[in-house]
């Protein structure tokens, strides 16, 4: 299942500027610099230079970093010294749903890694991934249920994310561990993940947004008001992996569901052994029915045989 994960930061505190995040986020193409350094073929060196991943927002592509920097610390409207200014998720794949992306994009062609991609597969892959990324955005929006209030999509945020292709290895690696590799090296095959800069407050700046909040869903009131707070992480993650089906296309198996592996993880042995058999009943009765369907497909009325 896509993992979308609601950091408050990645290494760096989030009470001043972003920058060091944004910055932060440059490490790929400064990679791809040192490499574009030891290409002498002008084809070699524009493929290098088209890999090259901007900024992106929820209507907009190749955003500066200053720009990012600028926006998100100018979005802070009485947000005070010691206040969250931003916050930092992240999205990941499962190798599965990588593989599936690659074959549609690819129509079924045999792909290792995004290096193998042509220039219009890889602008397409970006461009899939980038629209997945803006449907995660709104849900995280609807997410705070404030949709009363204004917040009803991604577009009522100020947020900037970034694509990355590539994982390294690093020292606690088993792989590092056993010499097969070494720390800093590229992870081969499909790596592709997603890092987001979301300002705490909405585009309004009428409302604090906080994903990390321990509450889930509460109603309050003030002075009269009626009011809902609160970030159903568990419920994000869901809607995501709803939206990733819906808009991929991908048939999902009951295994590879989050509530599945969820209650596989942490339920109870009780919960664990009612789902299984749940599962295996489902997966019986799905193989009865295709193989009916298959036994359709190839008998041969009885009146057709001469």
């Amino acid at each position: 299942m896509p993992i979308s994960k609601p950091h408050s930061t990645l290494g760096a505190g989030n009470m001043g500027s972003c920058s060091k995040l944004a910055v932060y986020l440059e490490k790929e193409n400064k990679d791809l610099d040192k490499l574009l350094q030891t290409k002498t073929s002008l084809k070699d060196q524009r493929n290098i230079e088209n890999r090259k991943q901007s900024f992106f927002s929820h209507s907009e592509k190749a955003i500066s970093t200053n720009e990012v920097i600028s926006s998100i610390d100018n979005n802070i409207k009485k947000l005070g010294r010691n206040d969250s200014k931003y916050f930092a998720p992240t999205i990941s794949f499962s190798q599965k749903e990588l593989d599936f992306i690659f074959d549609t994009v690819t129509n079924g062609e045999e792909v290792k890694d995004v290096w193998q991609l042509n220039q219009d597969q890889y602008r397409l892959y970006n461009d899939m991934i980038m629209d997945y990324t803006r449907l995660v955005m709104t849900n995280y929006a609807k997410n705070f249920n404030r949709e009363d209030k204004g917040l009803k999509s991604g577009a009522d945020l100020v947020y900037y994310a970034k694509i990355e292709h590539f994982r390294k290895f690093k020292g606690n690696d088993k792989e590092v561990i056993s010499g097969k590799f070494k720390s800093g090296d590229i992870k081969p095959g499909l790596n592709t993940h997603v890092h987001v800069i979301v300002s705490r407050k909405s585009k309004s700046q009428r409302l604090k947004l906080t994903p990390t909040s321990k509450e889930r869903k509460t109603d309050r009131s003030i002075g009269g008001n009626k009011y809902r707070v609160g970030f159903d992480r568990v419920r994000w993650i869901n809607l995501n992996e709803d939206s990733f089906d819906k808009y991929f296309k991908y048939p999902r198996k009951a295994l590879e569901r989050f509530e599945i592996q969820n209650i596989l993880k942490n339920g109870s042995p009780k919960e664990k052994e009612v789902l299984l058999k749940q599962i295996n009943q489902q997966d019986l009765s799905t193989r009865n029915l295709q193989a009916k369907e298959t036994k359709a497909k190839v008998s041969v009325p009885k009146n057709r045989i001469k």
